[in-house]
């Protein structure tokens, strides 16, 4: 079994990429680099999908009902058929395809209108993202008929286990005492964003512990203090954005999330979506 690095011309991939990553033969996996802005499943055959958006922000609109999603977040679709997705500053989109013929046990039971979001969080979107990936990357051999069968059966049961288990799992063991601290960290910057007195000597006041220790502790996640801050600003900005409810100004947004300077704020936003704010609100549009 070897990796298959195709392009926009295949319509059986989801999103048209400029560069698409699966398994031949495939295995209903695939990485899309540079996805469309729009698209709508023209496929031969009904497929139900989990699209998970490395960056960014993925709209999905079926049978009058829109959901979204961002970053790293996913999207649950029981019928590819007829669903129109729009993608906002989408770097990557990593998709599991499974025809519906093939579907048992509670896929099979979905509706045809089905969707959900699920979080970044959840156990089973965390164990299905870590195996795909192995298999993407070759980590994960497959090397006969046999055991590419076992693997779509495995991604079927760990997509199953997703629908069964909205949410985390009451019996899930425990966030540890890093992860805890980390996550009250981020709760308190994620407090202070759109104010002007957030600063990491700030966070740390507040947490009542040093400075050096905040930075440490953000190191150990393998990001900076600062480059968390930026990138939580301009996710947020982007989701201000694309509020189709949210009419003012671009400047009004980035001051309200917390920029101070706007040249700043549109040359980083752009670095990061690989497009300007004002081409982000505009990508955002009902779907007719």
């Amino acid at each position: 079994m070897s990796a298959a690095v195709g392009g926009a011309g295949d319509g059986t991939v989801p999103f048209r990429g400029r560069t698409v990553i699966r398994l031949d033969p495939d295995l209903g996996i695939a990485s899309v680099f540079g996805p469309s802005r729009r698209w709508r499943d023209e496929g031969p055959v009904e497929r139900i999908l989990l699209v998970r958006p490395a960056v960014g922000r993925l709209q999905v609109t079926q049978g009058g009902r829109t959901l979204s999603c961002c970053s790293r977040d996913a999207l649950l679709v029981a019928a590819s058929r007829g669903a129109v997705f729009d993608a906002m500053g989408v770097e990557r989109i990593d998709v599991l395809a499974i025809e519906r013929t093939r579907l048992t046990g509670p896929l099979a039971a979905l509706d045809a209108g089905f969707l959900r979001k699920i979080d970044r969080d959840h156990p089973g979107l965390q164990t299905l993202t870590v195996y795909a990936a192995g298999l993407l990357q070759g980590l994960i051999p497959v090397a006969t008929a046999g055991l590419a069968d076992l693997v779509r059966e495995h991604l079927a049961q760990l997509l199953a286990f997703i629908v069964r288990e909205p949410g985390r799992e009451a019996d899930a063991p425990g966030p540890s005492r890093h992860a805890l601290r980390i996550q009250a960290l981020k709760a308190e910057v994620e407090r202070r964003l759109g104010s002007a007195d957030l600063s990491l000597e700030a966070v740390a006041q507040a947490r009542r512990i040093s400075s050096r220790q905040v930075q440490a502790m953000f190191q150990a996640e393998g990001e900076t203090f600062s480059g968390f801050v930026l990138a939580r600003r301009l996710d947020r900005a982007m989701q201000r954005l694309t509020d189709t409810e949210d009419i003012r100004p671009v400047s009004a947004i980035a001051f309200e999330v917390g920029f101070g300077d706007l040249s700043y704020f549109n040359r980083t936003f752009r670095k990061r979506f690989d497009l300007t704010p004002s081409q982000a609100r505009r990508t955002c549009k009902p779907v007719a």
